[in-house]
C-alpha cells in the first residue's frame, strides 16, 4: 500500500499566530531594556565572585610536562616564545623544549600569593660547544630585578622561589634569557636552555593574609554571567527561566580553579569573546529566525521557538567560539588552506590521498569561497567561520524537516536538540574538516528543500534549485557524492516499485530521478573525467590486488575494527542512546510521519551505514567514506520520533530520557573541553 498524494497541511498554530504569541516575541527588546534594572544578573555575578574569591583560598598546586604538546599536564600555553616539542621516544616518557634567547613561563591562577616553581633544565650551550665556558641563565620573576645564575654543567632540578610581590596580577611570569648558540647538528638558529619533563608550581605557607584572586580572573569569570542573563532574555527566556539555567554555572565554573586554575586564567580573554560572539549571533537569530518560520508557516509557540534559538545560537558560538581559545586544537585547517590556495592558482583537479589510496579531491567549497578571499577576508577566518554557521543553521534545517513532515513542534525541537547535543557536530569542527562541514550542510539543506516541494510542487525552477544543491554535493566533498549517489541508487528503484499505481508520485519521482542524472553528467563530464586515470587504475588495482596491497598498509583485525566501531563510533559520535532511540522510532514511524519520501530516504541513507559499517571486517582496511556522519540526521529524527511518546508517559519516562540526554550532553562536553584546553583531538568521525 502506499500514501496518498495529498499536500501536508499547514500546522495550525503557526498560519495564524495567537495575539498572545505576537506580543510576546514583538516585546523581546521592551523586556530586555527593563531588564537592566533587574537583580537576578547582579546575584548570578554576586555568587560566582564569592565561590572564585572562597576557591582560591584553597593551596595551590599545578604540574605539566615539557614538551608534551596535547593531553593531560601538556606544557601550552604556559610555555611562550620556546622551540618545538621534542620526544626521546615514541611514547613520550622523556621530552623536552628548548628555549630561545628570551622565553617565558607563564602560569595564570596562582592568586596573589607566594609560590615554588621547579623544572629541569636538561641541556644547554655548555653540554654542546665551549664546556669550559658555563652556560649563564638570567631569570627574572614578574617586574623584580633579573637575576643571572650559572648553570650546572649537567642537567639538573632547579628551584625558584616566587613572593607574592612577584606575580602580575595572581599570574606567574618567569623570563628566561639567554645568550643565543647554535648546535652544528641542529637546523634551528637560535637556541637556549632545554627544559623538560615536569614543571610544577606549587603555592607555600606564607604571612600573605587572604589570597586575592586575580583581577582579571575575577572579572572574567564572575561578570560573564551579566551579559548571558540578557542574552537569554533576549531569545525570549523568561527572567526566572534565565536565572535558572546560569546557576549552576554560577556555581560550577568559579569551582574549576580547583581542578586547574591556570586553564581558567588561560581563558581570561576569550570569555570576553566567547560572550560578545554569543550576543551577536543571539541578536541576528533573534531578527531572522522567527521572521523566516513565520514565513514558512513553521513558526512554533514561544515556548518552544526561545529553545529552537538558544540552540542555533549555542551552537555557533560553541563549535566556532572555542577556536579562539589559545591554543586550541588547530585540526586540519592549515591543509585547507594549502588546497585553496592550490585552486585559486589554477589548480582545479587535485589528488589527494585517503590513508594510502589516491583519490579526486573536489573544491567546489574552495570555489564558492574565492570572491570573498579576494574581496580580502582572510581565508584561515572563513574556514572555521563558515564552518560554525553551517553547523548553527543545520539546527534550523533539522527543526524545519521535521516540522515540515511530521506537523509537530516538539519532535522538530527534539531533533534539533539532539544534533547540537551530540558530540559528532563538535569533531568534524574541531578537526576542521571544512569540505567534510560543507558537504553535510548542503546535503541537509537538499533533503529540506525536497522534503518541502515533494510531491505536488515541481515548477522548473525548482528543479533548478536541486539541480544546483545536487552538483554543490558532488563537488563538495567526495565521500558525500559517492554516499548519497548509492543511497539513491538504492531508493530509487524501490520507490518506483512502490508507487507504481501513483502518477503523482511517479511523476515526483521522474522530476527528482532527472535532476539527479543531470547532476551526474554535469560533475561526470565537467570535473570527475579530468581523473579518468586515476580511477581507473584504482579499480583495477583494488579489484586484482586488493585494498591492503594498493595502500600498502597491515590487514587490520575485525576486532579492532568492532571496537572502533562501538567506542568511537556508538559511544563518541552519539552517546549510544540516539542509536537506540533511532531505532526505536523508525518502528512506529507510520504513527508520527505522513511524507512519502522521508522515512525512505532515511532507510536509504541507513542501508548505505550498515554496509560500509560491515565492508572493513571484509577487506581488512579503513578505507570508507564518512558514513556515520552521513547518516546522523536521520538517526536524529528517528531518535526524536521515539523520544517523545517516551517522554509522555510520566515523571519516571521522563527521567530516563534526562538520563540519556545528559549522558549524550556529557560525552559531547568531554570531546569539546579536550579540544579546547588540552589540543586533543577526538576519533576521527567516520
Amino acid at each position: 500500500m502506499h500514501e496518498p498524494s495529498v499536500a501536508p497541511p499547514r500546522i495550525s498554530p503557526t498560519a495564524t499566530l495567537p495575539p498572545s504569541t505576537r506580543t510576546q516575541i514583538s516585546a523581546g527588546l521592551g523586556d530586555a531594556l527593563r531588564s537592566l534594572l533587574d537583580w537576578r544578573p547582579v546575584l548570578l555575578s554576586g555568587i560566582a565572585l564569592l565561590v572564585l574569591f572562597v576557591a582560591t583560598q584553597i593551596p595551590f598546586a599545578y604540574t605539566f610536562k615539557a614538551g608534551k604538546e596535547r593531553g593531560p599536564n601538556s606544557d601550552l600555553p604556559s610555555l611562550f616564545a620556546f622551540n618545538t616539542a621534542e620526544s626521546a621516544d615514541a611514547f613520550g616518557r622523556n621530552t623536552w623544549r628548548w628555549s630561545r634567547t628570551q622565553s617565558t613561563i607563564v602560569v595564570p591562577g596562582i592568586g596573589q600569593r607566594s609560590s615554588i616553581i621547579s623544572f629541569n633544565i636538561v641541556s644547554h650551550r655548555a653540554q654542546w660547544l665551549n664546556p669550559e665556558t658555563p652556560t649563564l641563565l638570567t631569570i627574572q620573576i614578574g617586574d623584580l630585578a633579573p637575576e643571572p645564575i650559572t648553570l650546572r654543567q649537567e642537567g639538573a632540578r632547579y628551584h625558584f622561589y616566587v613572593p607574592s610581590a612577584g606575580l602580575r596580577d595572581g599570574e606567574l611570569w618567569l623570563e628566561l634569557f639567554t645568550d643565543g648558540w647554535r648546535n652544528p647538528t641542529d637546523t634551528r638558529d637560535e637556541l637556549g636552555i632545554a627544559v623538560g619533563n615536569w614543571v610544577t608550581i606549587a603555592s607555600i605557607s606564607a604571612d600573605d593574609g587572604l589570597v586575592l584572586p586575580s583581577i582579571a580572573l575575577w572579572l572574567a569569570w564572575g561578570l560573564w554571567l551579566i551579559p548571558f542573563y540578557f542574552i537569554l532574555r533576549m531569545l525570549l527566556f523568561p527572567a526566572r527561566t534565565a536565572l535558572l539555567l546560569l546557576l549552576p554555572f554560577a556555581i560550577v565554573i568559579p569551582l574549576l580553579v580547583l581542578v586547574n586554575a591556570p586553564r581558567l586564567g588561560f581563558g581570561n580573554a576569550w570569555v570576553g569573546q566567547f560572550v560578545l560572539l554569543t550576543a551577536a549571533t543571539a541578536g541576528l537569530v533573534r531578527l531572522s529566525v522567527p521572521p523566516l518560520l513565520g514565513r514558512l508557516a513553521l513558526l512554533p509557540p514561544v515556548s518552544i521557538l526561545r529553545w529552537l534559538m538558544l540552540l542555533i545560537v549555542l551552537s555557533f558560538s560553541v563549535k566556532y567560539g572555542a577556536r579562539l581559545y589559545m591554543d586550541a586544537m588547530p585540526g586540519d585547517l592549515q591543509l585547507h588552506v594549502n588546497r585553496f590556495t592550490l585552486t585559486v592558482l589554477g589548480d582545479i583537479y587535485i589528488r589527494a590521498q585517503h590513508r594510502g589510496l589516491p583519490f579526486p579531491f573536489p573544491n567546489g567549497l574552495y570555489l564558492s569561497l574565492a570572491p570573498l578571499y579576494l574581496a580580502g577576508f582572510d581565508i584561515y577566518t572563513l574556514f572555521p567561520v563558515l564552518s560554525g554557521i553551517f553547523e548553527a543553521s543545520a539546527v534550523l534545517l533539522i527543526y524545519l524537516l521535521l516540522a515540515r513532515t511530521t506537523h509537530s513542534h516538539q519532535l522538530a525541537l527534539l531533533a534539533a536538540l539532539l544534533y547540537a547535543l551530540t558530540a559528532g557536530g563538535h569533531m568534524v569542527t574541531w578537526f576542521a574538516f571544512a569540505t567534510q562541514v560543507a558537504g553535510q550542510w548542503v546535503t541537509l539543506l537538499l533533503f529540506t528543500v525536497v522534503a518541502f516541494w515533494f510531491p505536488l510542487r515541481r515548477e522548473w525552477w525548482r528543479w533548478w534549485v536541486v539541480l544546483f544543491l545536487l552538483v554543490h554535493v558532488f563537488l563538495g566533498h567526495i565521500g558525500q557524492f559517492l554516499n548519497l549517489t548509492a543511497a539513491a541508487a538504492i531508493l530509487l528503484p524501490v520507490l518506483w516499485w512502490q508507487w507504481r499505481n501513483d502518477a503523482t508520485l511517479r511523476g515526483a519521482l521522474y522530476w527528482l530521478g532527472s535532476a539527479g542524472i543531470a547532476a551526474l553528467a554535469f560533475v561526470g563530464l565537467f570535473y570527475y573525467g579530468g581523473f579518468s586515470d586515476l580511477i581507473a587504475d584504482q579499480v583495477i588495482g583494488v579489484s586484482t590486488q586488493g585494498l591492503n596491497e594498493v595502500t600498502e598498509r597491515p590487514p587490520i583485525p575485525r576486532t579492532a575494527t568492532l571496537q572502533t566501531l562501538w567506542y568511537g563510533g556508538a559511544i563518541t559520535h552519539f552517546g549510544f542512546f540516539p542509536l537506540v532511540l533511532a531505532a526505536a522510532g523508525l518502528l512506529g514511524w507510520r504513527l508520527r510521519v505522513r511524507h512519502p519520501l522521508l522515512v525512505p530516504l532515511i532507510l536509504a541513507c541507513f542501508a548505505i551505514s550498515i554496509g560500509q559499517a560491515i565492508l572493513p571486517l571484509i577487506t581488512l582496511n579503513s578505507i570508507t567514506t564518512r558514513w556515520l556522519m552521513f547518516s546522523s540526521w536521520g538517526i536524529f529524527v528517528a531518535a526524536a520520533l521515539a523520544t517523545l511518546p517516551l517522554w509522555r508517559r510520566g515523571w519516571a519516562a521522563q527521567g530516563v530520557v534526562v538520563a540519556m540526554f545528559g549522558y549524550v550532553a556529557w560525552v559531547m562536553v568531554v570531546v569539546w573541553m579536550n579540544a579546547m584546553l588540552l589540543r586533543l583531538p577526538p576519533i576521527e568521525p567516520f
